[in-house]
């Protein structure tokens, strides 16, 4: 039932992205914003950095939403994406406080200390620059095609 769920959830975003009244570059750039923002270890929600970025920049901030909502797809993925960015974070900053993967609630992990959560930010950009290029370069083919289509 879930994964009916979700395969919907999906469809709605892609066509919600596919009827959006911009440029591919905008509705990539929007949706990369999102995605990135996803992967940064922001409570309560990567939402409303993404529309407060997407805006700044004058991306689409639709497609920003819909990139950080896209996020349900790896929430399964969670605890391991944030202890992954946690030791990247920590082979490049110093960190006194460890953490290990029973620690899966973000805030218990952010009330660790701030040293804990700068190594997480360092890992997450360094996580997300990569997803979030490759993002990019999917999205604008897509929406190239999509406003060929229109």
């Amino acid at each position: 039932m879930a994964r009916i769920a979700l395969k919907q959830r999906t469809r709605q975003i892609w066509q919600k992205l596919s009827h959006l009244n911009a440029t591919p570059d905008q509705i990539a750039a929007g949706f990369s914003i999102g995605i990135f923002a996803s992967f940064i270890p922001l409570n309560p929600s990567p939402i409303i950095a993404a529309i407060v970025v997407a805006w700044l920049l004058r991306r689409n901030v639709m497609a920003a939403v819909a990139g950080a909502a896209a996020s349900i797809l790896y929430v399964p993925l969670l605890p391991l994406i944030w202890l992954a960015e946690y030791q990247l974070g920590k082979l490049i900053l110093p960190v006194k406080h460890p953490v290990t993967l029973d620690q899966a609630r973000l805030w218990d992990i952010l009330q660790t200390g701030w040293d804990v959560y700068a190594a997480m930010l360092v890992g997450s950009i360094i996580i997300a620059s990569p997803v979030t290029l490759l993002t990019y370069l999917v999205i604008k083919r897509l929406a190239a095609r999509w406003a060929r289509q229109k």
